[in-house]
């Protein structure tokens, strides 16, 4: 089948181009008078629709860390983490949001395959221009049952979280939430399989001892290398003997 050949027909310059004008620069200024159709964050909110696609939430216990998440997400804002808690590592890791990257597509909790990560409706979260608080635009999101509870509580769709503290020493991430509460947990290391240092060190194989061999040889051998030393040097000290006793014959001829 032959293909049907398309015409496109381009419009001339003459209607594409625009003449100036001195009149429509001024036109924009009738909307000083309107109200503005913004809002003033974090002064002034709006109630979001519900299922609003708003900041995420995690159920670390049914998080299985197959990094489904990680892989669909367009912006690469997912990042495996290994955590620990009250001195226990989590056996799975989980997704560590950065909200500096996050297109809120929500494509993360979509491919979700156990239902652990979901979302809220709370949109804001608003800094003052300290390093210190570019720590909330990184989290790994928290219960969602909490994370309600605080939302219900204010009801102004902030973040939920105040404050968080980041030791580099130790690798300590404390969270201040903003009902008073505070979380703390350790980061291990990043990615699907665990760090080196989490490890379990494998347990060490037995070791074949040498079958010990019997002492009376030892003993028995010792004694004889004792005896054959001194019948070795019993020829040097005969004439050692011979010596001393030639000196009293020449003082008997002496005598005669």
């Amino acid at each position: 089948m032959k293909m049907e050949e398309v015409t496109f027909k381009i419009a001339p310059e003459e209607k594409v181009k625009k003449k100036p004008s001195f009149i429509k620069p001024w036109m924009g200024l009738k909307y000083l008078f309107k109200k503005p159709v913004t809002i003033k964050i974090p002064y002034e909110t709006i109630e979001p629709a519900k299922d609003y696609r708003g900041f995420h939430t995690l159920d670390w216990k049914k998080c299985v860390g197959c990094n489904f998440c990680g892989q669909i997400c367009p912006a690469r804002a997912i990042e495996m983490t290994w955590l620990e808690v009250d001195g226990k590592m989590e056996k799975r890791p989980h997704p560590k949001i950065d909200y500096g990257r996050c297109t809120f597509c929500q494509f993360c909790v979509d491919v979700c395959p156990t239902g652990a990560l979901g979302f809220i409706e709370s949109y804001i979260l608003t800094t003052r221009w300290v390093e210190e608080e570019l720590e909330l635009f990184d989290w790994v999101p928290i219960h969602p049952d909490k994370f309600r509870e605080i939302q219900e509580s204010y009801r102004d769709w902030r973040f939920p979280v105040e404050k968080i503290e980041f030791n580099k020493e130790t690798k300590e991430v404390t969270y201040y939430l903003r009902d008073g509460e505070v979380f703390k947990f350790r980061i291990l290391g990043y990615g699907i399989r665990p760090p080196a240092a989490a490890k379990p060190k494998p347990a060490a194989k037995p070791t074949a001892k040498p079958a010990a061999k019997p002492a009376e040889k030892k003993e028995a051998a010792k004694p004889e290398a004792k005896e054959e030393k001194p019948s070795e040097k019993t020829p040097e000290k005969e004439p050692k003997e011979k010596a001393e006793e030639k000196p009293p014959e020449k003082a008997e001829k002496k005598e005669e």
